[in-house]
């Protein structure tokens, strides 16, 4: 596993919902990477599942999540 998803997970294991709040002050998403963000990070919800709720293919959604990592390790 890539040492930014490690950082990011360990991160979130730790979080308050106060904490992630704070994240998405500092952070700009549209309105498809929010509910990406809150459905994979908050609802723990699969990759799969994420990508059929919102009509997309699973490597779209991973390309997403990247992006989303990218801006959150600037952050944390």
């Amino acid at each position: 596993m890539h040492i930014t998803v490690r950082r990011i997970n360990h991160w979130f294991s730790k979080a308050t919902r106060s904490d992630v709040n704070d994240l998405l002050g500092k952070i700009i998403l549209s309105e498809r990477q929010t509910r990406i963000f809150e459905m994979f990070y908050l609802k723990r919800q699969s990759i799969g599942f994420i990508a059929d709720t919102l009509g997309s293919s699973q490597p779209v959604i991973c390309r997403e999540l990247g992006v989303i990592r990218d801006k959150i390790s600037t952050v944390i």
